[in-house]
C-alpha cells in the first residue's frame, strides 16, 4: 500500500474535486474565518505577511483527501470490498465520512449515515478505524432489533405488564451487553479483513489493531465486555456507557409515549 497513504503522518489535506464514492467524505460550505478588523486612524499599512487563520480542528474537510483514498486502495483486498459492500447494502445512502470531535475514536450516526472520526487520528490507525466503523455500519439490522425489542419491553414494563430481562437496572446492562457483543462481532470480522490486506496487499502490521487482543487479552467475549467497562481517566465513563446512555432514553421515550396514550384515554 502506497507510503504516501498510509504513513502515519498523513494528512490533514483539502479534498479535490472529484466524482461521488461509496464512502464520501463531508466537505463544509463557505466558512467565515473571523470577523475583519477595523483599521484604527492610526495604524498604517500592515507590514510583512499575515498570518493565515487557521480552520477549526474539527474541520469536515481536514483529512477527506485521505480517507477517500485510503478507501480506494483498501478496496483492492476482496474481503474489504465485500465489507464495503455489506455497509452500502445495509443503508440507501452513501456512508459519509467526517472529522468530528468525539469521546471515542470513530463513532457511526444511524440518522445521518455518519462516520465520525476524530481529528487526530492519522495514517494507519485512522484508515483501521474507518473500516471497524464499516462493520458497525454492516450490522446496522441488528443494533436496530436491540434497540426495537427494548423499546417494547420498556413499553410493555410501563403498562404495568411483567417483561423479561429482569429489573431496570438489569434491563440496562442486558442492552449494553447485547451491542457490546455485535461489536465484538465487528471486531472479529475488521481483523479477518485486516489480516488478509496485510498478508496479500502489504498493509501496515498496525492496521490489525484488535488482532494481538483476540489472540491474547481478549479471546472470547467475557474479556472483551470487561475492557469496554474500564472507564475512561478523563471522562469517567466507559464504552458500554454510551450504550446505557441509549437504553436510558429508550426507557424515558417508551415511558413517555405510554403516559400520553393513558392521558388521551383519560386513563389515571
Amino acid at each position: 500500500m502506497p507510503k504516501s497513504i498510509f504513513r502515519a503522518g498523513s494528512g490533514p489535506s483539502l479534498p479535490p474535486k472529484r466524482k461521488d464514492d461509496s464512502i464520501t467524505p463531508s466537505t463544509p460550505g463557505p466558512v467565515q474565518e473571523g470577523p475583519a478588523q477595523k483599521k484604527q486612524r492610526t495604524q498604517g499599512p500592515a507590514a510583512g505577511p499575515q498570518p493565515t487563520v487557521q480552520k477549526p480542528p474539527t474541520d469536515p474537510s481536514m483529512h477527506a483527501a485521505y480517507d477517500k483514498m485510503a478507501h480506494e486502495e483498501m478496496l483492492k483486498n476482496p474481503k474489504y470490498k465485500q465489507l464495503a459492500d455489506d455497509a452500502a447494502t445495509a443503508q440507501d445512502k452513501p456512508v459519509n465520512i467526517s472529522t468530528m470531535t468525539q469521546v471515542q475514536g470513530g463513532m457511526f450516526y444511524p440518522g445521518k449515515g455518519q462516520v465520525g472520526l476524530r481529528p487526530d487520528f492519522t495514517g494507519p490507525k485512522r484508515a483501521s478505524v474507518m473500516a471497524f466503523e464499516l462493520t458497525n455500519v454492516a450490522q446496522q439490522s441488528k443494533f436496530k432489533k436491540v434497540r426495537e425489542d427494548a423499546f417494547q419491553t420498556e413499553i410493555n414494563a410501563a403498562l404495568g405488564k411483567n417483561v423479561v430481562g429482569g429489573d431496570l437496572n438489569a434491563r440496562r446492562e442486558n442492552f449494553a451487553k447485547s451491542m457490546e457483543r455485535i461489536e465484538y462481532n465487528g471486531i472479529q470480522r475488521h481483523h479477518e479483513v485486516m489480516k488478509d490486506g496485510i498478508q496479500n496487499q502489504g498493509w501496515p502490521k498496525e492496521m490489525d489493531r484488535f488482532g494481538k487482543r483476540l489472540e491474547g487479552a481478549d479471546p472470547s467475549f467475557d474479556s472483551y465486555w470487561k475492557r469496554q467497562n474500564d472507564k475512561d481517566t478523563k471522562t469517567g465513563k466507559s464504552h458500554s456507557d454510551v450504550y446505557r446512555a441509549q437504553f436510558d432514553n429508550i426507557h424515558a421515550k417508551a415511558a413517555e409515549l405510554v403516559e400520553k396514550s393513558k392521558q388521551q384515554q383519560g386513563v389515571k
